[in-house]
C-alpha cells in the first residue's frame, strides 16, 4: 500500500481544543480479560483494534456469549477505515461474526487469525472478501493512521503487537504476549523491532497486564510435553486432553505424545476440529498420515490406544467435555482407568465452572489432572511482572494503559509502573467506554460513551437485556409460581376454580396447605374488585404483588409469579 505523509492539522473537533487530538475508546477488555475491542478516532477517521467475545458467568443463565457494545461504531460506520487484529484467540476475534455485518469494513489479520476468521464467517454465512491477510512486514495506511506489526510470543502462532502512528503521537498497542526465547513455533518476541519503534518516541503504550501478579519469568511452552508423556505412561485407558482449541502449540505437543506412545488421536468438539483443520492446512501442525481418526471411530479402538483432544477446558455448559462428563456424548464415555488432563487454567470468571467440571469427572472415578495438583500442565501465554518491566524498559512511553485484565491487575500494574519511575497520573485506568484523549502534549481521560454488555442467546444478538437476565436468575434461584384464573369472556367475571402451580419453588405434595392459602390470597384480590367489569391487566399486577408478599412471609423466598387469565 502507498505510504502517506501525515501533516498536523489544526481543527476543532466536537468542542475540544484545536490541537491534533486522538480519541481512544475501549469498548471491551478494560477490567475484564475478554471481549477486547478498542476504537481509535482521529477527526473523521476511525480504526478498530480487535473484536472479541466474553463468556457468561453464573449471573447470566441461558446466555451463550457476551460481545462488546459497538453501537458507537454503527452510528459512524462510514468513518471506520478497518479492523486490525492482533492475534487469533476468540477474546480478540470471536465478536466479528456478530458485529462486522453492521459495519462491512476491511479486516486485517495475520495468516492464522485470518484463516480462523474466514472459518467463522463461513459458519455464519458471511462473505469473506473483506478479510485481508497481512504479514509481519505489512504497513497499513488507513486515513491518518499508519499501522505496522511486530511479532510476539504467545499461546497461538502469528501473535503481534501494533505500532500505530498518528498526527497526535505514536501508540504501541501490545495485546497478549510473553517473553519465551525457545517457543515451540519459533516465534520470538521482536524486542529489537520494538526498540527501534521506541526511538521515535511513544506517546502511549497499551499493554496486556493479566500476568502482572506473577513474579519472575514465564516457563517455556516446551515444558508441557514431558508432563503429558509422564501422565500417558500412567494411564491404562483413554487419555483425554482439554485445552483452548486455538492453542496450536499445545495441540502439537499432545499429537507428539500420541505418536510416541502409539495412540490414535480423535478431535472431540466442533471448535477443536475446526481449528485443527485450519492450522494443519496452513502448516502450523505436523501430523503423520493415519494419526487422526474420526470421532465415530473411537469405539473401534482399545482405550489404551486412544488420545482424545476435547474442547471445553473452561467448563462451558454444552461443550464436548461437559457432555462427556455428564454421559451425554455419542462417541465418548469414561470409565475407570481413563484420564482427563486440563491443560488450561480457568480465565477469571470461569473458575467455578471449571472446578465444577473437575468435581464431576472426579466423581466418575477417572483420573483428573489439573494445575493445582500437577506442575507444568499449563504454561501461561501471558507475561509476568518481570516481562512487563522488560517491555516498559525498552519502550519507555510517556503514558501507560493496562489492558486485557481485571481491575486488580490494572491496579497492580499501576503500582509496578510507579515503582519503575512513572508518575501515577501517567498511568491511564479508564472504564469501558471512557474516552482517552491524546494530544502531542498530553494524555488524559475526558468523557464517556454509554456501553453495555450485548448478550448472544442462540440466534438472538442483543435481544436479551438485564431485565430478562434478572427474570431468568429469579426463576433459576427461586422458582416459578403460575396462577391460572378462569374468566367469563362476556362478563369479565371469575368463571371457575383458581389454580396455583409451583415449579422449582416448593414441592406441591408436601405444601398443599401453602398453595391452598395462596389461592385464598388470589380470591381476596378478586373479591376486592367485585361489582364492575375487571381490568385484568391491573388485577394481574395486584395478584402478583400480593402473592410475592405472602410467599416471602411464609418461605423467605421470592419466586417469579406469572398470572394467566384464561377466557372461557
Amino acid at each position: 500500500m502507498a505510504q502517506q505523509n501525515f501533516k498536523l492539522k489544526q481543527f476543532n473537533y466536537r468542542g475540544q481544543s484545536s490541537a491534533p487530538q486522538l480519541r481512544l475508546i475501549p469498548l471491551g477488555g478494560i477490567g475484564d480479560v475478554t471481549k477486547n475491542m478498542y476504537v481509535y478516532e482521529f477527526g473523521q477517521d476511525i480504526i478498530v483494534v480487535d473484536c472479541g467475545i466474553g463468556f457468561p458467568d453464573e449471573g447470566m443463565p441461558g446466555i451463550d456469549l457476551v460481545i462488546p457494545d459497538a453501537s458507537y461504531l454503527f452510528e459512524r460506520k462510514k468513518q471506520v477505515r478497518g479492523i486490525v487484529i492482533t492475534h487469533a484467540h476468540d477474546d480478540h476475534i470471536g465478536g466479528l461474526p456478530f458485529i462486522w455485518p453492521s459495519l462491512e469494513v476491511p479486516i486485517y489479520a495475520q495468516r492464522l487469525a485470518a484463516a480462523f476468521i474466514k472459518n467463522k464467517f463461513t459458519e455464519h454465512h458471511l462473505p469473506e472478501f473483506q478479510i485481508h491477510t497481512v504479514d509481519i512486514k505489512t504497513k497499513l495506511d488507513l486515513g491518518p493512521f499508519r499501522v505496522s506489526f511486530y511479532q510476539v510470543s504467545h499461546s497461538v502462532p502469528d501473535s503481534t503487537g501494533l505500532i500505530i502512528e498518528t498526527p497526535a503521537g505514536h501508540i504501541i498497542h501490545q495485546s497478549d504476549f510473553k517473553l519465551d526465547w525457545t517457543p515451540l513455533n519459533g516465534q520470538i518476541t521482536e524486542i529489537g523491532k520494538i526498540a527501534l519503534a521506541a526511538e521515535k518516541g511513544i506517546k502511549l503504550m497499551l499493554i496486556d497486564s493479566l500476568g502482572v501478579e506473577k513474579p519472575g519469568y514465564s516457563l517455556t511452552e516446551r515444558a508441557i510435553q514431558p508432563t503429558f508423556e509422564a501422565i500417558e505412561r500412567k494411564t491404562r485407558g483413554k487419555m483425554l486432553i482439554t485445552t483452548t482449541s486455538s492453542n496450536i502449540s499445545r495441540i502439537q505437543q499432545a499429537i507428539n505424545v500420541a505418536a510416541l506412545s502409539g495412540r490414535k488421536v480423535a478431535l472431540i468438539g466442533r471448535s477443536m476440529d475446526s481449528n485443527f483443520q485450519v492450522a494443519r492446512d496452513l502448516g502450523y501442525l505436523q501430523v503423520s498420515p493415519g494419526a487422526i481418526i474420526a470421532p465415530d471411530e473411537v469405539k473401534q479402538f482399545q482405550p489404551h490406544k486412544l488420545l482424545l483432544l476435547v474442547a471445553g477446558s473452561q467448563g462451558q455448559p454444552g461443550s464436548a467435555l461437559s457432555r462427556v462428563a455428564n454421559n451425554d456424548h455419542k462417541q465418548v464415555s469414561l470409565k475407570l482407568g481413563d484420564a482427563v488432563v486440563f491443560s488450561a487454567d480457568p480465565i477469571p470468571g470461569s473458575e467455578t465452572a471449571q472446578y465444577s467440571l473437575i468435581d464431576q469427572l472426579t466423581k466418575m472415578g477417572v483420573d483428573v489432572y489439573y494445575t493445582a495438583l500437577t506442575d507444568a500442565l499449563h504454561v501461561s501465554g501471558h507475561e509476568t511482572a518481570e516481562e512487563i518491566k522488560v517491555m516498559l524498559g525498552v519502550v519507555r512511553p510517556e503514558f501507560l494503559m493496562p489492558i486485557g485484565a481485571t481491575r486488580r491487575h490494572m491496579k497492580a500494574f499501576a503500582d509496578l509502573a510507579v515503582e519503575m519511575g512513572w508518575q501515577r497520573d501517567r498511568v491511564m485506568l479508564p472504564d469501558d467506554g471512557q474516552v482517552v484523549n491524546i494530544t502531542p502534549q498530553n494524555v488524559a481521560l475526558n468523557g464517556k460513551i454509554d456501553v453495555k454488555n450485548i448478550y448472544v442467546d442462540g440466534l438472538g444478538v442483543g435481544d436479551v437485556g438485564t431485565v430478562v437476565l434478572r427474570d431468568r436468575k429469579v426463576m433459576a434461584e427461586e422458582g416459578v409460581v403460575l396462577v391460572v384464573v378462569p374468566a367469563d369472556m362476556h362478563t369479565s367475571q371469575l368463571a371457575g376454580e383458581i389454580d396455583v402451580v409451583s415449579r422449582g419453588f416448593i414441592f406441591e405434595r408436601e405444601n398443599e396447605g401453602l398453595l391452598a392459602a395462596a389461592k385464598q390470597v388470589v380470591s381476596k384480590v378478586l373479591e376486592s374488585h367485585q361489582g364492575a367489569e375487571l381490568d385484568w391487566r391491573f388485577i394481574r399486577r395486584h395478584i402478583e404483588e400480593d402473592l410475592q408478599r405472602f410467599f416471602y412471609e411464609k418461605t423467605q423466598r421470592r419466586p417469579m409469579i406469572i398470572t394467566q387469565v384464561v377466557e372461557v
